[in-house]
């Protein structure tokens, strides 16, 4: 988890007033295609797609999103990590 005041910019969402939802929940997945997956599922669920799936400038792929209940989450896959099942 990262606190939104410090990953606003990435996300690209702004700061608002203080609130028990200030933070962000990292999901990682083992692929590119999952991040796509997941993310596609999260806009399907209603959530809003704050910052599409791209490349990052470490190497590996995320995108962003809120939940209905305005929840921040980050969808990345890191080639760095190995995913266990």
């Amino acid at each position: 988890m990262k606190n939104a005041k410090d990953i606003a910019h990435d996300a690209k969402i702004n700061q608002t007033v203080s609130s028990p939802t200030e933070f962000t929940t990292g999901h990682n997945v083992g692929s590119k295609e999952e991040v796509d997956k997941v993310m596609e599922q999260a806009k399907k669920a209603g959530a809003n797609i704050t910052d599409p799936p791209h490349d990052t400038f470490w190497g590996g792929y995320s995108g962003y999103f809120q939940d209905p209940d305005g929840h921040l989450w980050e969808v990345v896959w890191n080639p760095q990590w190995e995913i266990n099942e």
